[in-house]
């Protein structure tokens, strides 16, 4: 937008950046031209490689039930891998197309008064 003409104040506005951001973008881009303004940042090194993320995959896929703790354990003992945080476990569960939920002690839509009724144990 700068480089066609646009005020740096208007794009400022439009994009809630500031004019020295945008002066700064335009610079890397007149004196370096499309590379100057790519991302240097790659992301980080997955803690799987594909080839053991696949593996995992089938796994889950293969075993009729899975406990989460046995789940963690089996990422730490074969492929020395521990995340930090739950989601990364989901993760995996959902590109086996695994579907989960908490277990509830009471079911939701039981009536007890129904099972007793109908001598339901």
């Amino acid at each position: 937008m700068a480089i066609k003409g646009k005020l740096y104040h208007e794009i400022s506005k439009i994009w809630r950046v500031s004019k020295i951001f945008i002066g700064y973008w335009k610079k890397q881009f007149k004196t370096k031209g499309i590379a100057g303004i790519r991302l240097g940042h790659k992301g980080s090194k997955g803690a799987l490689t594909s080839l053991h993320k696949t593996e995992v995959i089938e796994g889950l896929k293969n075993k009729e039930y899975w406990d989460f703790d046995e789940g963690v354990t089996y990422l730490e003992r074969e492929f020395g891998v521990s995340h930090k945080s739950k989601q990364s476990y989901y993760e995996l569960l959902s590109l086996a197309k695994i579907v989960w939920k908490k277990t509830q002690k009471i079911h939701p839509k039981s009536e007890p008064e129904l099972v007793k009724k109908e001598g339901i144990n």
